[in-house]
C-alpha cells in the first residue's frame, strides 16, 4: 500500500482552505449582524460593509479549493473562466475590505476633530 503523497497534501491543503472558508463565512455573519450603535453607529454599518468583502474573499477560498481539487483528482482542464472568477472574488472582496475600513476610519477621525 504506496501513499500517493500529492494527493495526501492536496487534501490537507484543501482541508485548511475549507476551514478558512467556513471561519470566513461565520466572522461575514457575525460582523453583519452587529447592531450595537457605538456613538453614531459608525462602526456597525463599517462592519457591515466589511463582512461583505470578507464574504467575496471567502466564495474566492472556496472556489480556489474545488479548483485544486479537481486538477489533482485528474478531472477535466481548469477553463480561464473559473481563474478569472476566483480572481475577481478575490480583488472584488479586498477592494471592498480596503475602502469599508477607510471610510470606517475616516468617519471616526472625524468624530474626533
Amino acid at each position: 500500500m504506496l501513499f500517493d503523497t500529492n494527493k495526501l497534501l492536496t487534501i490537507a491543503v484543501e482541508g485548511g482552505s475549507l476551514i478558512s472558508v467556513f471561519a470566513a463565512v461565520i466572522a461575514g455573519l457575525v460582523m453583519a449582524q452587529v447592531t450595537k450603535k457605538f456613538g453614531t453607529g459608525i462602526l456597525a454599518s463599517g462592519f457591515k460593509s466589511i463582512s461583505i468583502g470578507v464574504l467575496f474573499i471567502a466564495m474566492g477560498i472556496l472556489i480556489d479549493a474545488v479548483e485544486s481539487y479537481i486538477q489533482v483528482s485528474g478531472g477535466f482542464e481548469i477553463s480561464t473562466i473559473i481563474v478569472l472568477v476566483k480572481e475577481a472574488f478575490f480583488v472584488i472582496g479586498t477592494y471592498i475590505i480596503v475602502i469599508g475600513s477607510k471610510k470606517t476610519g475616516d468617519k471616526l477621525e472625524s468624530l474626533t476633530k
